[in-house]
């Protein structure tokens, strides 16, 4: 009988060793001590192409943690805990690093950050690693697959991370569904937790409400109505069945014409669709006959202006 994990492990995506293009195991010749590394070792071989089976030994300080790690915290207690062992056996997985493009002869590093800390603490001096040449697309994706893989990545992190490969590469939910091993509709669901208020993303960071809870204030109208509804269910611990009716009929619900917009099925699943392609929330309004209306998007940087430029085939410059 298969087992019931396995289905769910592929739905999360083939792992960082199908994105490598390897199938077979990378060896590291031992575990590392506490004994300081040529740092110049790894720079040394700018001739030779990174390679992603080449295990190298890097000293920590010339390692910089990623701009696009998700997780925002760590969990002090697991970290010391995984310094003990350190201390203990060394770094036996190599953590994944790419070359600084600012600051020639450190790295950056893509995944394997609670391993770096941890060294730290361990008063380990250098790590082994692989160096992989990775774009900034590229990188982001591989941190952030690493990290669906494990459970403790809470649901805001999960959802900030996916809408920040949405903001600063321009790609659709559906492009993200595919490239991290989710469906479309568990992307839009974590991206949308991220418009709620930063008071409801924290109970939902530290477990007072689930992203379940999360989805159903969403039918209601941002503001402070909202913060209180979340602040309320949290404390009497509403269930997200009882929330969902409160978000149905209390008086803090959105207004009437969104209820009429829900209604209509097509105009919703036009806005869903046209949102996956552009890579962006839309909003379609209409007139009471139907015959006129406003298609509003939005844009969360410069960057992401110019790529939903892009997308629509339209040249600001006008060249």
């Amino acid at each position: 009988m298969e087992n019931p994990g396995a289905k769910k492990q592929r739905k999360l995506g083939k792992g960082l060793s199908a994105l490598m293009q390897t199938s077979h195991p990378i060896e590291v010749a031992g575990p590392q001590t506490s004994s300081v590394h040529d740092p110049h070792q790894v720079a040394d071989t700018d001739d030779q192409s990174d390679s992603p089976q080449r295990v190298v030994s890097i000293l920590l300080d010339l390692i910089t943690p990623s701009p696009f790690q998700p997780r925002t915290a760590f969990d002090e207690a697991e970290l010391a805990q995984l310094a003990d062992s350190i201390r203990q056996a060394g770094v036996i997985q190599p953590i994944l690093v790419r070359r600084s493009k600012r600051d020639a002869g450190r790295y950056e590093l893509i995944t394997g950050e609670r391993r770096w800390r941890a060294a730290r603490i361990a008063g380990i001096k250098s790590v082994p690693a692989l160096v992989v040449p990775l774009e900034d697309e590229q990188a982001a994706e591989w941190a952030l697959v690493e990290n669906l893989q494990r459970t403790d990545l809470n649901p805001i992190e999960r959802g900030l991370a996916l809408r920040n490969l949405s903001e600063r590469f321009g790609l659709s939910q559906a492009q993200i569904a595919e490239r991290v091993g989710l469906d479309r509709s568990s992307v839009a669901n974590l991206v949308r937790l991220t418009d709620l208020e930063t008071e409801i993303q924290n109970l939902i960071v530290t477990g007072s409400l689930s992203a379940g809870h999360g989805k159903a204030l969403l039918a209601l109208e941002a503001g402070p109505q909202r913060i209180e509804a979340a602040a309320r269910a949290a404390k009497e611990g509403w269930t997200v069945r009882r929330l969902e009716a409160y978000a149905r009929t209390n008086d803090g619900a959105k207004p009437s014409h969104q209820n009429t917009r829900a209604a209509s099925p097509t105009l919703v699943d036009l806005e869903r669709r046209l949102g996956e392609h552009l890579g962006t929330r839309v909003r379609i309004t209409t007139s009471r006959d139907g015959t006129r209306g406003r298609v509003s998007m939005e844009f969360y940087s410069l960057d992401h202006f110019d790529g939903l430029m892009q997308k629509m085939n339209f040249n600001p410059s006008g060249d």
